[in-house]
């Protein structure tokens, strides 16, 4: 019985936020006519910052290429090209 109750308080939390968050969007969205109030513009820049999905930045990949080995591979007079004939 107790399962189930804290079960229930977890959908209606999980429903109120939904609730909110769809509030949030429609007025944050909204257009502005005219000149707009700093603090609502902050507010706005804040509400999507908080909603954007986060990026995640890992180290830049460095490739090491063998021009050596390209030479040799597209080189005829070894016998070997690139599209496997030879």
């Amino acid at each position: 019985m107790d399962l189930q109750l804290e079960k229930e308080e977890q959908e209606a939390e999980k429903e109120k936020a939904r609730v909110w968050l769809n509030y949030l969007t429609a007025m944050f969205t909204q257009p502005s006519y005219g000149k707009e109030d700093p603090k609502l513009t902050q507010a706005r820049n804040d509400f999507i910052k908080a909603i954007q999905p986060k990026q995640e930045h890992g180290p830049a990949k460095v490739y090491d290429w063998d021009f050596e080995l390209m030479k040799r591979l597209q080189n005829p007079k070894e016998g070997r090209l690139m599209n496997g004939d030879g």
